[in-house]
């Protein structure tokens, strides 16, 4: 049997990416609302609540088809649909792309837990930057999801430093550990900011969203993580600065998402970022 071009797998993932997009947006609209199944009913336009037809629901197609406005009504869809579902796809296709040279068994289940992992870090993100609040829908059946991937698939968690004749039992405690490292890591920041700026520093949401990432990256994962979000906060912060001189309230949310798909998918480059820092400072100062 010949074997499958890398090309047709990545491709099926970029579309199965954009399917689980549209999925996502009717999460991200029904979730924080806590107005109806994220299952039943079918989609409705929220302005004159007539039922979405399926070639009015093909991710991206039909928004650029129906120039981003209601078939019935012409109100204006938001472009966030689109981009939800273009994101998802390219991150599901670029997910794909990684693991290809992974065995069979290894590279389904791997890609079955990042595409979960990617949807629920893109769906988390676009409701709190629109809600301030990460869903217990969404990070609660992350951690278990990461647990239970990691005790079925040892590739999960990689090469166990510790009990190496029983690897389930090591990816498991791999697991476990990055779970309470990154939701005890964010809560003592909580505690810490609060006890010196007099205010909240990180949400309860916060705790159990860095331990579902931990879950599934690692104690070390983890905590790059959140260096990664720290910097990309920062940068982002610096710059809303200088262009409107102001900085008012900027949810972390989206960055730990980024620092966790940066870890996710671009491993290898975070390690040589920082040996490259590393090495920077060491020649400073020697």
């Amino acid at each position: 049997m010949p074997e499958v071009p890398t090309g047709f797998w990545v491709a099926w993932a970029g579309v199965l990416g954009l399917l689980v997009g549209s999925f996502l947006n009717v999460c991200i609209f029904r979730l924080p609302r806590n107005c109806m199944s994220v299952v039943r009913p079918r989609s409705r336009c929220p302005k004159c609540r007539t039922l979405i037809a399926w070639y009015d629901n093909l991710p991206v197609l039909s928004w650029i088809a129906l120039g981003g406005k209601c078939r019935s009504c012409k109100a204006p869809i938001s472009p966030r649909y689109a981009a939800v579902e273009l994101l998802s796809g390219v991150l599901f296709a670029y997910a794909a792309w990684r693991l290809r040279a992974l065995p069979a068994f290894d590279g389904a289940a791997l890609f079955a837990l990042h595409g979960l992992f990617i949807g629920a870090l893109v769906a988390s993100t676009f409701i709190d930057l629109e809600f301030r609040i990460l869903p217990d829908e969404i990070t609660l059946p992350g951690i278990a999801a990461g647990l239970a991937f990691s005790v079925a698939v040892p590739a999960v968690q990689g090469p166990p430093p510790f009990w190496p004749a029983h690897p389930h039992l090591a990816s498991a405690a791999a697991s476990l550990l990055g779970a309470l490292v990154g939701g005890g890591a964010i809560y003592a920041v909580g505690v810490l900011g609060k006890l010196v700026f007099r205010k909240e520093a990180m949400g309860f949401g916060d705790v159990k969203f860095m331990a579902m990432v931990g879950s599934v990256l690692g104690w070390r994962g983890v905590l790059l993580t959140f260096v990664l979000a720290c910097f990309l906060g920062s940068l982002f912060g610096v710059g809303k600065f200088l262009a409107v001189r102001r900085m008012g309230y900027v949810p972390f949310g989206p960055f730990l998402s980024g620092g966790a798909l940066g870890m996710l998918l671009a491993s290898e480059h975070v390690d040589r970022a920082i040996a490259w820092y590393m090495g920077f400072v060491r020649g400073i100062a020697g």
